[in-house]
């Protein structure tokens, strides 16, 4: 068992703390903010839930309002999009993170609340922490530490700004005209977004360039945002808090994990705010850092594989939600001259330089022969391993997104080993039945055959 210590109570924070301590450690939490406290991240995506239910700490959801619409105007005239599955919900972040909060404390984690860390320093074993608190001075000694600050912690870690430089202005607002339901526009150099929260109030934030704001003639907060907010159409009402402003500058950390620490959440990666999964981000983030903390104080010959991993792990998610944001600017770009939006849409990755691939229909399931493709690897890659880092045969191949090495449940490069010559998707499932069901091999032929590592057989 191993002594953690962990920077900040926020998602990333709890959910490490919660993991690490179902792993049998010793977890304190530092805490800086008294509770409830309002935060940017009320809107959370779809994954959450499932995300919580894996540390039974769904209760935080209690009193969440379901999306059942969202109006957009991005690329044109406003759309309403109906979500009859109800996925989306929100939150108010002051109850989400104190049970988050809760849920650790009751699996005996120590939070130090309304506590800052006042000194620092690395020894041969670990980390020795001076605790600050109300109640007076406490020294830590532990053997890991994760750093969950959010943006606060960002600047420890050394990192790669993926997006242009943007600022999040905003308060809440109380109004009878104020959006039931979520509300996102595009205006000429900024985007807003309305949050209608459960306590019945509307988070309004306008996003815009952070340094052409900066460069603006000087006048206070809450002069700037009003005057920006005038352009978006919507009917405040009364505000009910101090105008803030929030760094919402996408960025990865380059270097998140090391033998005795690791960067969580917002610290290891920021999203651009654009996607709303933040959140459900930085819950990932947690479960994985989880895994490669638990990895790095149990075995130090894997310690190099850990790192890696998670280095791998936030590169590949940072890319993937560059991207996409990318082309979402892009769609607004189109009706609007202005630099601030392109310089968000920038150039997407050219998806040409993937190969093609054929996908396998009904009628070519039995009668097409298959082998393995030439551009296919199989290597040692860095993988989870139940509760460990460890290294495993993965596929790298031009028509995989990222190196895969399970499908579901399944090692896939054992599966590959077995393939010795040409012969349809259905033989190639049946031999593979003393493994699996047929049913289930069958659909992971399949799906070799539909990104390209499974092709047409030479003649």
């Amino acid at each position: 068992m191993a002594r953690v210590c962990v920077m900040g109570g926020g998602p990333a924070g709890s959910i490490f703390a919660i993991r690490m301590a179902e792993l049998g450690h010793q977890v304190d939490v530092i805490e800086a903010a008294a509770f409830p406290r309002p935060h940017l991240g009320e809107s959370l995506s779809r994954g959450v839930q499932v995300l919580l239910q894996s540390v039974s700490a769904a209760g935080a959801l209690d009193g969440a309002l379901p999306v059942r619409k969202v109006e957009v105007a991005w690329d044109g005239p406003a759309l309403i999009r109906n979500d009859e599955r109800e996925a989306g919900l929100l939150v108010d972040r002051g109850y989400f993170d104190g049970a988050l909060l809760d849920r650790a404390r009751r699996l005996g984690v120590r939070v130090h609340q309304s506590a800052r860390i006042v000194d620092r320093k690395q020894t041969e074993n670990g980390w020795r922490l001076a605790v600050a608190a109300a109640a007076g001075k406490e020294i830590l000694q532990v053997d890991f530490l994760a750093d969950a600050r959010g943006r606060a912690g960002a600047a420890a870690w050394r990192r790669d700004t993926t997006g242009p430089a943007t600022l999040a202005l905003h308060a809440y607002w109380k109004g009878a005209a104020l959006p039931a339901h979520p509300v996102i526009r595009a205006g000429d150099a900024a985007w807003y977004w309305a949050v209608p929260l459960p306590d019945g109030t509307c988070h309004l934030q306008v996003f815009v360039d952070a340094k052409e704001f900066g460069a603006l003639p000087k006048a206070t907060l809450e002069a700037r945002y009003l005057e920006l907010l005038g352009p978006s159409g919507f009917k405040t009402g009364a505000c009910q808090s101090p105008v803030q402003a929030t760094d919402a500058t996408p960025s990865v950390a380059l270097n998140a994990a090391t033998p005795s620490s690791i960067a969580l959440g917002e610290t290891a990666l920021a999203l651009d705010p654009l996607s709303s999964s933040g959140v459900q981000k930085a819950i990932q983030t947690a479960l994985a850092g989880a895994i490669v903390a638990n990895t790095l104080v149990k075995s130090r010959a894997s310690a190099a594989a850990a790192m890696a991993f998670y280095a791998t792990t936030l590169g590949e998610a940072s890319a993937r939600h560059r991207k996409w944001a990318m082309s979402y600017y892009a769609e607004a770009a189109r009706a609007r001259p202005d630099v601030f939006w392109r310089r968000r849409a920038g150039p997407t990755a050219d998806e040409a330089s993937r190969r093609p691939v054929v996908a396998a229909d009904a009628a070519s399931v039995a009668s097409h022969r298959v082998e393995l493709s030439r551009d296919l690897v199989i290597e040692d890659l860095p993988c989870i391993d139940g509760e460990f880092v460890t290294l495993k045969k993965a596929l790298r191949h031009p028509g995989l997104a990222a190196p895969v090495a399970y499908l579901g449940n399944q090692p896939l490069a054992p599966l590959l080993s077995e393939l010795n010559s040409s012969a349809t998707l259905v033989e190639i499932a049946q031999g593979w039945s003393h493994r699996m069901p047929f049913k289930s091999a069958l659909s992971i032929a399949i799906w070799l055959r539909n990104n390209g590592v499974l092709v047409e057989a030479r003649p």
